[in-house]
């Protein structure tokens, strides 16, 4: 088959005139996929020692195209929490879903697809979502896709339905039928033989092709989201067609009983030859052989995306929800240790080790990333909307707390700073796996908490109380988490990483914390000035949206918006002059966000905002904050209000409180 650069160049050559500058968005999205399973990342360097390893060629060739995020984190080590983070932008301190809230409702706040959409993209998910709320049907189900920003929905809603990959035919019954939705229908019944990664896969092309033919005019956003190799470890049902692209691959064929050209043969049957003669036993063999079927489903949707002349303006991002499972439904158990799945780290999903949260991503962008580029700098998926807002000449909600990557993956010069923070509970141990640490072996999970800034990673786990220890760990020399420093003379201290904590949690009702109530310590800030600093930005938006920095700011002593359509935004410290609980709220009627520190604190500007009234624990002295209200031609003034906790009276922050830095 011909290189896929010279195919690439072939098909910019044909795509048409009409394409926007808007890059199309392709997001391609796997379930337990490990660091370690992809070849670039670790499974090469296996081949290469000798141990039992298998390739992905298409994904290695994803990567040469492009770049390695090799620092890249998931926001928590199981599938709802991470996935929720990612469609919200914001980390697991501000994030509404967390532990193991599977199929809570994803709520009605700006996204990935609804930030896209009302940009003028076309947006799609095929495959697992998970997020949909309590009901039993795309009427009932209140954040089912078609009600979160997606144009066009196939897959499975219900947690329960990413487990097993036929949705048709009854292979392990340990769960109950699986459910595959296409927009308001439920379609399992006509998908007889149908490989979940084959029918998404399928579904995806179809897509992109329809698009092509009807849509050329605009833009797509697809988030293509797999639900293997996750859970039930199964199998095609026959070799990958020949050919990949419009004309070849795995082809979408529409007819019940044969929805896609490869639901003609036994189910969960097809070992990839290269491991058929290998002396593994059989369940390495059906995982090595299901990530491989992942393999070629992308290579076939990116020469789609060449047939059609599209993948010169089409932005690639491939990864993870988190770590590798040790799942499986075969007498055989899966273990992750067999093809260290985990790469070169410690841990699986549900641990926060690198190795259940750190998936890692390759992104391809032809003529914006420089191929074979590799990254270290840490990111994490709350990213990823500021990002493709970036991309897309979109404005960044306010809400949302991620950095644009667009810097970092186009290298340009002193790129945004990502927060890497991670919690999350569950009750049980890191496994006992011999390549890992002995002093994490076994470890318990419980409630546990992370923080990365630099090189350093400080990790807690077992939290019984708000103050305990954390373990520090210095990721460039001691990747596998073996030598905790905290302590030692250049290490921060304790109360460093107890105060960058406590600066991001923002507590949530429904996954209480024992760090809940930990004060929030005010910031040193040397010769703070009177008054904040406030920018404009006239335009109506959907939204509240950051306003960059490069926008000049006015000074200002008392917080009011001007009479524009548009949005302002106010930046600087409040003075908190004793310690105490602080209370938050806006005048009525005010759209707005408010964050301090990194703590989304109040939004009245979404369907359904996400805190109209806080309360925080805040230390003596003073606070960050920026504030983004969104007008409509109407000056507002005092949007924020605030209270001491014994006071009983919200009161605008005096101007003598506000005040800002040099610079």
């Amino acid at each position: 088959m011909k290189s896929f650069i010279n195919s690439l160049l072939i098909g910019f050559l044909t795509a048409s005139s009409s394409a926007a500058d808007k890059p199309n968005i392709l997001f391609i999205f796997c379930d337990d996929l490990g660091y370690g399973d992809i070849g670039v990342f670790h499974q090469n360097a296996r081949a290469e020692a000798g141990k039992p390893a298998f390739s992905t060629p298409h994904l290695d060739q994803l990567a040469d195209d492009g770049i390695q995020l090799r620092a890249h984190y998931a926001p928590a080590p199981v599938c709802a929490p991470s996935r929720a983070s990612l469609f919200l932008g914001r980390h697991q301190g501000n994030s509404p879903i967390r532990n193991n809230q599977f199929d809570k409702a994803l709520p009605n706040q700006p996204n990935l697809a609804s930030t896209l959409r009302q940009a003028g993209y076309r947006t799609a998910l095929i495959g697992k979502y998970g997020l949909q709320g309590q009901g039993n049907s795309a009427q009932t189900w209140a954040a089912y896709p078609t009600k979160r920003g997606f144009d066009y929905f196939l897959g499975g809603v219900r947690h329960k339905d990413g487990h097993e990959h036929y949705p048709f035919d009854k292979i392990h019954h340990k769960h109950q039928r699986t459910e595959i939705w296409e927009q308001n229908q439920e379609i399992s019944k006509d998908l007889k033989g149908c490989y979940t990664t084959d029918l998404f896969t399928a579904a995806s092309k179809r897509f992109l092709i329809n698009h092509s033919q009807n849509h050329a005019d605009q833009p797509f956003f697809l988030f293509l989201s797999y639900d293997t190799p996750h859970a039930a470890t199964q199998l095609a049902t026959s070799p990958y067609p020949e050919g990949f692209g419009v004309k070849g691959g795995i082809q979408w064929l529409g007819r019940p009983g044969k929805m896609i050209n490869t639901a003609h043969a036994q189910p969960d049957n097809y070992i990839h030859p290269d491991y058929v003669d290998r002396k593994w036993p059989m369940t390495p063999k059906r995982y090595a052989s299901s990530v491989r079927r992942i393999d070629n489903s992308v290579a076939d949707i990116r020469q789609t995306l060449v047939d059609l002349g599209m993948a010169q303006n089409t932005l690639v991002i491939f990864t993870s929800d988190h770590g590798p499972s040790q799942e499986s439904y075969l007498k055989e158990r899966l273990s992750p240790t067999f093809f260290q799945s985990y790469g070169p780290f410690t841990g699986i999903k549900r641990d926060c080790w690198e190795g259940g949260i750190r998936p890692g991503a390759l992104v391809a962008w032809p003529d914006k990333i420089k191929p074979k580029s590799i990254t270290e700098s840490p990111s994490q998926m709350h990213d990823w909307l500021a990002t493709l807002c970036d991309a897309a000449g979109a404005p960044t909600p306010a809400i949302a707390d991620g950095v644009s990557l667009v810097p970092t993956l186009t290298n340009q010069k002193n790129p945004p700073i990502s927060t890497i923070y991670v919690e999350y509970y569950h009750a049980r141990t890191t496994p006992k796996f011999s390549d890992f640490p002995q002093a994490q072996q076994g470890a318990k999970r419980n409630e546990m908490q992370v923080i990365r800034q630099g090189n350093l990673k400080a990790i807690r786990h077992d939290i019984q109380s708000a103050k305990d220890p954390f373990l520090v760990f210095d990721l460039s020399q001691d990747p596998a988490e073996k030598n905790n420093l905290a302590g030692q003379a250049h290490i921060p201290s304790q109360s460093h990483w107890l105060a960058a904590t406590a600066r991001l949690h923002g507590q949530e009702s429904s996954a209480k914390r024992p760090y809940d109530n930990l004060p929030i310590p005010a910031l040193t800030v040397e010769q703070p000035i009177p008054g904040v600093l406030r920018r404009s930005r006239k335009g109506k938006t959907p939204y509240a949206s950051r306003i960059s920095d490069a926008v000049p700011a006015d000074v200002v002593t008392t917080m009011f918006t001007e009479d524009l359509t548009g949005n302002t935004q106010f930046s600087g410290y409040i003075q908190v002059e004793a310690d105490g609980h602080y209370h938050f709220s806006f005048t009525q009627g005010a759209k707005a966000v408010l964050r301090i520190h990194g703590i989304l604190t109040l939004d009245s500007d979404s369907a359904q905002p996400a805190h109209t009234w806080r309360k925080l624990y805040l230390k003596s002295g003073l606070h960050p904050f920026t504030l983004n209200v969104r007008t409509s031609g109407t000056r507002i003034g005092s949007p924020l209000l605030w209270e001491k906790a014994d006071t009983q009276k919200l009161t605008p922050i005096p101007a003598t409180a506000l005040f800002h830095a040099k610079r």
